[in-house]
């Protein structure tokens, strides 16, 4: 394992800031760092994945024109309820899960909260291809109840309130789609990286309504009819 790798995973366990990402990474170079990081951190225990970057102008402002892919770590999974402690580079996204079976099918779907970290050593650090090697930022997921896939969410949205003020409002297909074609691309990429589909695992299928600072407060996630997750920031 690379000095670079060692530290990078060091920063993830313990919550403090990245090590200057290396320069003239190809995208190749980047998930094969990413799979090294992802073992460093997590020995392995994995709970799924989660896709990136999947709005054109987060794409544009990383540098890239397409989504990313990354794992999420078993140790970061939270239940709806949860309490945790805000910090730099900490955001929040509203996601709608989707747990697989071993051919990489739609099980069940449901509501998901990510907690990303993004705590770069500088702003020239944030690019696409960083993103990629750090295995964009994955940190924690605060998930809901999962329930029946539907056809399409094309009618679903979700609002998401801090203290009872609406942060941010947006429909459930912003993100590559919507759910299930999100999660054809994941499964496409994820086979293409040789990542594993397993049953059970849960895919994360891109941010919609952007990707929000994690300000103290109390915040309800409403799916509609999906249901709802709440969480506490302090």
């Amino acid at each position: 394992m690379s000095d670079f790798v060692e530290n990078l995973a060091r920063a993830i366990r313990d919550r403090t800031t990245f090590p200057p990402m290396p320069g003239n990474l190809t995208l190749d170079a980047a998930y094969a760092m990413q799979a090294e990081v992802v073992q460093a951190v997590s020995g392995g225990a994995i709970a799924g994945y989660k896709a990136g970057l999947t709005a054109p102008a987060g794409q544009a402002q990383f540098g890239i024109d397409h989504p990313l892919i990354g794992v999420l770590y078993s140790s970061g999974r939270m239940q709806s309820g949860a309490t945790f402690s805000s910090g730099p580079g900490i955001m929040l996204e509203c996601e709608i899960g989707v747990v697989i079976d071993a051919e990489g099918n739609a099980r069940t779907a449901g509501p998901v909260i990510e907690v990303p970290r993004a705590a770069w050593a500088s702003p020239e650090d944030a690019t696409g291809i960083s993103m990629a090697a750090c295995n964009i930022a994955a940190y924690r997921f605060i998930t809901g109840e999962q329930g029946a896939i539907r056809d399409d969410y094309d009618d679903l949205s979700v609002t998401l309130t801090r203290d009872g003020e609406t942060v941010t409002q947006a429909p459930l297909h912003e993100a590559l789609g919507g759910p299930l074609p999100a999660l054809q691309w994941m499964t496409s990429s994820a086979r293409k990286l040789g990542l594993p589909l397993e049953d059970g695992l849960l895919m994360i299928t891109g941010a919609v309504g952007g990707i929000q600072p994690a300000q103290p407060g109390e915040y309800v996630a409403d799916y509609g009819v999906l249901g709802k997750v709440t969480f506490t920031v302090t």
